[in-house]
């Protein structure tokens, strides 16, 4: 709570309510969490935080992706591996081995035949599944996901 004190501008009554729920729920990382709010918005402004709070919560299938600009998208995704195709069918299994995230057509066929396949946040189960042009982002990205924390971008060139 110190940092809390001395990094942000909150009252003693909001400190020590924030003290407290720490005290009853640790595990929730509420000090922390409201720490490096405080701090991100005295830098860069309470729209970019509440953009990049957003942001985040939509790559982990937690918020609205398609509720995302694109500059924020784009920067949200700027470190995960990505890929460019230009293809006129945009098949899961191809799209997975394209952007890294399997290592195989057969390895893909495997992910999204045990549920782990995700575009745009939504579950693919069939390896067959074709992705349409109307479920790219912005017209033109697509985010990948293999199991819970590997993803990937795909920009999508349609001829």
């Amino acid at each position: 709570m110190d940092r809390l004190k001395v990094f942000t501008f909150l009252t003693r009554s909001e400190i020590e309510e924030i003290a407290t729920a720490v005290a009853e729920r640790p595990f929730a990382r509420e000090g922390q969490r409201k720490l490096a709010y405080e701090v991100t918005s005295l830098v860069h402004g309470v729209e970019a935080t509440e953009k990049v709070i957003a942001a985040s919560a939509a790559l982990f299938g937690n918020g609205d992706l398609t509720a995302l600009d694109k500059s924020t998208l784009q920067a949200a995704t700027s470190e995960l591996p990505s890929a460019t195709v230009q293809v006129d069918a945009l098949g899961i299994v191809d799209l997975l081995v394209a952007s890294g995230l399997s290592e195989s057509k057969s390895a893909a066929r495997r992910t999204v035949g045990e549920g782990g396949a995700y575009v745009n946040n939504e579950k693919v189960l069939d390896p067959e599944a074709v992705i349409s042009e109307d479920e790219l982002l912005h017209g033109q990205y697509l985010l990948l996901r293999r199991g819970k924390k590997n993803l990937a971008t795909v920009e999508v060139l349609v001829p």
